[in-house]
């Protein structure tokens, strides 16, 4: 396909996987034309449009030399703030309070960006400047303005996407950057009874949380659960001490938004912003026709013995320094 295809025929078409070929990293597109990211997640607009008949019936795949020339002569926006996450911890409200101003662009959890990072379990001739250039060309292009008036651009990552906060860093040495975290109990009770793709053994390579396949299928779901938190935490530790970033505990949302995130990313508030962010608040962030109910102590009281000790065990330690962090950073 890249024999017709030009940079100029991809107006309206955003990457949505780069995948490898004989060792060849390729990019798939998806229609999306102006429509905006207004989903919770970056993948559930994509479901939506890929609903369309032209969207599906036309998918080009291109070399990633494309990309590149699509990046050269139509990049976006500069990213304005990174979120990353610990899981179920409120970033996905964060990510929708700044999604809701009509002049930002809020990219959560694309998958493009994911495929990019793990790209290094599936070629490793590529190097991490490699990988660092392709994720420079992704995230210029998905920066592109939807509507034209678009000034400020944010992106939340998947939560494992912290294991490679040194390449993301590498693409983006300037970029601000956040890191939510919650009380570790909470987030594995809510982990335990509806898991993400990190919570299951082999969704993702075990490797990314310094484990094997073997010793995976092993681990009751309570160790493996929090052990795979800790690695997410521990990065963010780790990355923090070279390059820091701001830590925004659960409890202190949604007000740290306004008080917190906002001035940290370079982010003017108007009365009229802050109405409509606070609007946001009133519903639930990941089902919007849902009201909010908070559940922090629903979801302590639920904890079961198992979960407890491996929490305490795991996630802990980790969980005070974030929290001492916290209240210096």
């Amino acid at each position: 396909m890249d024999l017709t295809i030009t940079p100029e025929h991809l107006d309206g078409w955003i990457p949505i996987r780069v995948y490898c070929n004989d060792h060849r990293p390729f990019v798939d597109w998806c229609w999306i034309g102006t429509r905006r990211f207004t989903e919770p997640f970056f993948d559930h607009t994509i479901e939506a449009v890929l609903r369309l008949p032209f969207s599906t019936l036309f998918r080009p795949q291109t070399s990633i030399d494309m990309l590149h020339e699509r990046y050269e002569t139509n990049r976006g926006l500069e990213p304005q703030g990174f979120i990353f996450h610990m899981s179920r911890c409120g970033s996905t409200l964060v990510s929708q309070m700044l999604s809701s101003l009509p002049n930002t662009l809020m990219i959560s959890e694309a998958g493009s960006i994911d495929s990019v990072l793990r790209l290094r379990f599936v070629d490793s001739a590529l190097t991490p400047e490699d990988r660092a250039k392709i994720l420079k060309w992704i995230v210029g292009i998905l920066g592109q303005r939807r509507c034209g008036d678009e000034e400020h651009f944010f992106i939340k990552f998947d939560s494992w996407a912290s294991l490679d906060l040194p390449s993301i860093h590498r693409a983006f040495p300037s970029v601000p950057w956040i890191f939510v975290f919650r009380n570790p109990i909470e987030v594995i009770v809510s982990q335990l009874a509806h898991r993400g793709a990190h919570m299951v053994p082999g969704a993702i390579q075990p490797e990314l949380f310094g484990m094997t396949i073997e010793s995976v299928y092993q681990m009751r779901p309570e160790e493996y659960c929090s052990r795979v938190l800790a690695s997410i935490c521990q990065a963010v530790l780790d990355h923090h001490s070279i390059c820091p970033g701001k830590m925004i505990n659960y409890r202190d949302l949604p007000e740290a938004v306004f008080d917190q995130i906002a001035p940290f990313f370079g982010l003017k508030l108007s009365e009229t912003d802050r109405a409509t962010m606070r609007r946001v608040m009133l519903r639930d962030a990941k089902n919007p026709d849902m009201g909010f109910s908070t559940d922090s102590h629903a979801k302590r009281d639920m904890a079961t013995e198992r979960a407890r000790k491996s929490t305490d065990r795991w996630l802990s330690p980790v969980y005070d320094q974030l929290e001492t962090l916290r209240g210096v950073c």
